[in-house]
């Protein structure tokens, strides 16, 4: 599983010293802008950050009204080499809820792609050629593959000029979220020793008595010993927890002041994992929140750790350091409902908290970003909970034969796959509750049928149930299960497919 690895997993120096500091510069930047007495009389006590993967904002919110949309004149090379020379963004038919996953979103592919030319900035062209990935790159979702997240923009506040704060792959997005900083380090493995402190925003918090928690999808067993211990403040390695205690510490009152909740397996959003299971999954998360006695005085953060590689149009500053563009969705009854226009980055998560609680930046990159107050109005009347779209008690979990912790992966035509149905909580594990009958729909590929020999239906045992299936043709095949008590899942099962299979 590509996640679960990651976890265990030279820009020009002007750039480098915005974005990687080191310990004794971090230490000098704190005092450099003192804490304040916070924002008085905010009715936000607790900051959600949902944080999943690998989509830029065009990628998913191209034709969002009144954002920054894709431009009708978009085109690339063609990889092809076929007698037209450009090719223009592709919209995912039915079938896709995903794109081939080897996407190349290391930094230099993402240089490459982005496509630097001195005095005219970063172009924003190169998507499609080498050592991209061709269509999938350039492939775009419209809003029925998340309307969870479609509904939220819409109800509340999307920001359409978030940029990933690192050119680099997902940890290193991550950790520069949390601390502030990347350390200068731009790939996923190896990662910074362990001698290296990170002087995270989960140190700052505790030090000023304020309270927060890692909501982990996964078995916190996995987790041991990756670079999560690195910025757990020493006596806090219970507040790494899993998902489902999200949902309880909803029920029993035990909300932190931060949450930072971050996603399984199969519900990434990253490629290959279908795009309408993390979807889902947000909407549990907030359905929850919007639930609870914390609706009233919660702020949620609905980010994406980096673009993934998928191309977007809008270009950042060179000199600030940037990657390309990535959704966040702003969700509280106090958002200024539309669209935020401002430049931020994720880290401006860190600087909303602390222009909320009187903290100060923990470096150089914190202290510039723009703190988000401006997104709220908190004297207008708030805004009603939302209605989720798809909130379901459980999501169906699409596994390969490993279980749980497996990806499903792709497979070859006429190739037996099979498939490990879960139905899962909330907190994404096993619910052995549920029981009875799923109905299996596929969408096949323009020019495909569906197979006779595709079950329609399976039973969940405990929750589990498996099937086999075999597709003849090339393509994305999508498949939905519903099952008990409105449970309800997607995935799309890549058959024979390469960079430029075009949906």
């Amino acid at each position: 599983m590509r996640q679960l690895r990651l976890l265990t997993a030279g820009f020009l120096p002007v750039v480098a010293t915005l974005t990687a500091m080191t310990s004794a510069t971090v230490a000098a930047a704190r005092p450099a802008k003192a804490a304040s007495a916070g924002t008085p009389g905010s009715p936000v006590k607790h900051v959600i950050e949902i944080m999943i993967e690998n989509h830029t904002f065009d990628n998913l919110f191209g034709r969002f009204p009144g954002a920054e949309g894709i431009p009708a004149n978009a085109s690339f090379p063609n990889p092809g080499g076929d007698s037209a020379p450009h090719v223009s963004p592709v919209w995912a038919a039915p079938n896709e809820g995903d794109v081939l996953g080897e996407i190349d979103n290391s930094r230099s592919a993402e240089q490459t792609a982005m496509d630097y030319q001195p005095g005219k900035g970063y172009r924003m062209d190169h998507y499609t050629t080498v050592p991209q990935d061709g269509m999938s790159a350039i492939t775009e979702f419209g809003p029925s593959f998340d309307p969870d997240e479609q509904y939220l923009a819409s109800a509340y506040e999307l920001a359409d000029h978030n940029f990933q704060p690192v050119i680099a792959p997902t940890q290193p997005n991550v950790m520069t979220a949390l601390n502030g900083t990347d350390h200068g380090w731009y790939s996923n493995n190896p990662e910074p020793g362990p001698a290296q402190k990170w002087n995270s925003i989960f140190d700052e918090l505790t030090a000023h008595g304020r309270t927060w928690k890692i909501y982990y999808a996964l078995p916190t067993s996995v987790l041991s010993g990756t670079i999560w211990d690195q910025i757990i403040p020493p006596g806090h390695t219970a507040d790494l927890t899993n998902g489902d205690r999200f949902f309880t510490d909803l029920a029993d009152g035990r909300l932190p002041d931060f949450s930072f909740v971050r996603p399984g397996v199969g519900y990434s959003s990253e490629p290959p994992e279908d795009i309408g299971q993390a979807d889902a999954w947000i909407g549990q998360l907030v359905n929850a929140v919007a639930r609870s006695r914390y609706w009233d005085s919660s702020a949620i953060f609905v980010t994406y750790d980096e673009g993934g590689g998928f191309w977007d149009h809008v270009a950042p500053s060179y000199a600030s350091g940037y990657g390309t563009r990535t959704p966040t969705i702003i969700i509280s009854p106090y958002a200024r409902r539309g669209v935020f226009h401002q430049q931020i980055t994720n880290v401006s998560i860190l600087s909303f908290m602390q222009a909320l609680w009187g903290l100060p930046p923990l470096t150089m990159l914190n202290a510039r970003q723009h703190n988000l107050l401006a997104a709220f109005d908190f004297r207008q009347a708030p805004l009603p909970s939302p209605t989720l779209p798809v909130a379901p008690a459980d999501t169906i979990g699409f596994h390969g034969t490993g279980g749980i912790l497996t990806d499903l992966g792709a497979t070859r035509p006429n190739r037996s796959l099979t498939i490990n149905l879960e139905a899962e909580t909330g907190g994404l594990s096993l619910d052995t509750a549920v029981i009875g009958p799923v109905q299996l729909t596929l969408t096949p590929p323009p020019g495909e049928s569906v197979p006779s020999s595709f079950p329609a239906s399976a039973t969940l045992v405990n929750g589990q149930a498996n099937i086999t299936v075999k597709f003849a043709g090339d393509g994305y095949y999508r498949i939905r299960a519903s099952g008990p008590d409105g449970s309800v899942g997607w995935v799309t099962v890549d058959v024979g497919v390469n960079p430029d299979t075009a949906p």
